[in-house]
């Protein structure tokens, strides 16, 4: 029995269909089904109830299923435990992360790492932080990055890596660029530039808020963007004002290109955090990885070391 074909009948059905399984494995549908029909034929039982519209496993197939998860558990274990023995740490970190770790916090976390392990590489997806923790909680990513903790209940782990503040910018030539306090109710006169409802920043800036005794939807949002870098390019342009993350506006406050504005009682905080499953099964260098995070922003000063 071919085992690459057994982790093919796993993926049918966890996405119930050929051609979600054809786009995933990025192979046809035709070999889908060529690689189903030939464990079909190396048992000697149908597994599919080709009958229903909807996918349906007959009790042959319901037994195969059990059968190939036990299989995929033990090589997975077999692997972890071959790695742990190895006396270098090699291989590819597959990392989820939300807009301002991903693009100012686990840059540098995986260059000192990689820079130090010489045959370790690494991948990082960029969504929402909502998106990082069902990642990680489903296991498409083994490690995440976000502005959020996960629900106790998704058995997930997670410490904080930094902390940040959300603040207010204009470019130099606003109206309020002149100001260096402003009254909450001073900025309904002007377009509001921000992330969407999913991300942790935005998510963030209306429970604080909320908290600070202000209703985030009397302000007037006119571009709706997808990460820091738009959201300070469109306040530069002078298209309207924003709040983002102060990690995220260093390099540009420091140029000089915008400005920042506080605002008379209020202020957020939120930390960033990162998140993944503790597991004996975590290959080594996964556990090496988040050893090393752990040991490097125990510093709070890290970001500027």
């Amino acid at each position: 029995m071919n085992l690459d074909y057994l982790d093919t009948f796993r993926e049918l059905v966890r996405l119930g269909s050929f051609s979600a399984v054809a786009k995933n494995l990025s192979i046809s549908q035709p070999a889908v089904s060529f690689q189903i029909q030939k464990l079909e034929s190396d048992l000697g039982a149908t597994l599919i109830d080709r009958s229903q519209k909807k996918l349906r496993l007959t009790d042959a197939g319901n037994r195969l299923l059990e059968y190939a998860k036990l299989v995929n558990h033990e090589h997975v274990k077999l692997q972890n435990d071959l790695d742990k023995l190895r006396t270098d740490v090699v291989g590819e970190i597959n990392i989820a992360s939300s807009t301002i770790p991903g693009e100012f916090l686990v840059p540098p976390l995986l260059g000192a790492f990689t820079s130090f392990h010489k045959n370790t590489t690494a991948h990082v997806d960029v969504m929402d932080s909502i998106t990082v923790i069902d990642s990680v909680k489903h296991g498409d990513y083994k490690l995440g990055f976000c502005g959020s903790t996960p629900p106790e209940k998704d058995g997930l782990t997670s410490f904080r890596i930094a902390s940040d503040e959300i603040i207010l910018i204009v470019s130099p030539s606003h109206p309020l660029a002149t100001k260096k306090e402003v009254h909450f109710e001073e900025l309904f006169d002007y377009a509001l530039i921000c992330r969407e409802v999913t991300s942790g920043t935005r998510q963030s800036l209306e429970k604080s808020m909320a908290n600070s005794g202000f209703d985030f939807h009397k302000l007037k949002p006119r571009l709706v963007l997808p990460n820091t870098g738009a959201v300070t390019s469109a306040v530069e342009a002078g298209n309207g004002i924003a709040f983002i993350s102060s990690i995220g506006a260093k390099k540009s406050l420091e140029l000089g290109t915008i400005k920042r504005l506080e605002i008379k009682g209020f202020h957020a905080l939120r930390n960033f955090y990162c998140v993944y499953y503790p597991s004996r099964e975590n290959l080594r260098l996964l556990d090496e990885f988040i050893s090393f995070i752990h040991q490097t922003t125990k510093n709070p000063e890290w970001l500027r070391l």
